[in-house]
């Protein structure tokens, strides 16, 4: 193998894991019994923020 392929194809493998690993943490927490969930789906709460007047 060509040595001028290695450091490319290294940072895509690191790459893809570290996508693969953040995007399961993400799905893994958002679909968490309730206990660990960090939404309530029950009674969604939107806080857009206050107006000050």
């Amino acid at each position: 193998m060509n040595s001028n392929l290695i450091g490319p194809i290294a940072s895509v493998l690191a790459g893809g894991v570290l996508a693969a690993v953040s995007v399961f943490g993400l799905i893994s927490s958002q679909t968490a019994p309730p206990s660990t969930s960090p939404a309530i789906a029950e009674a969604p709460e939107f806080d857009y923020g206050t107006t000050a007047e």
